[in-house]
């Protein structure tokens, strides 16, 4: 296995973890984030690969494990937070059908 391989194998299996703590958790902390960030600009700062290649990986991981595109997900994501916000908008009283009338 050449190192180009070993790195791709591991960036892949960086990249499922972070998927497969997005779909238990809706989020991912920073760290995670900035690791897989980390891991990417060194592959790049020594020019093993570029962007386009290293995003290819990380598209086809995310796909594979979320069914979706990123760009998919981050729809999803902001049209169900805004439905969200809608929904928390609208008064406790009135939400849980909690009468105000005095018995």
């Amino acid at each position: 296995m050449t190192n180009k391989e070993r790195y791709l194998d591991i960036l892949s299996h960086i990249a499922w973890e972070y998927c497969k703590e997005i779909k238990l958790n809706n989020s991912v902390s920073e760290e995670q984030k900035q690791y897989i960030k980390g891991y990417m600009a060194a592959a790049r700062a020594l020019n093993v690969f570029d962007y386009k290649e290293l995003k290819e990986v990380i598209d086809k991981v995310h796909f594979n494990a979320l069914g979706k595109t990123i760009e998919e997900r981050k729809q999803s994501e902001s049209s169900e937070s805004f439905f969200n916000k809608e929904f928390m908008e609208i008064l406790t009283f009135i939400r849980e059908g909690i009468s105000l009338k005095k018995k």
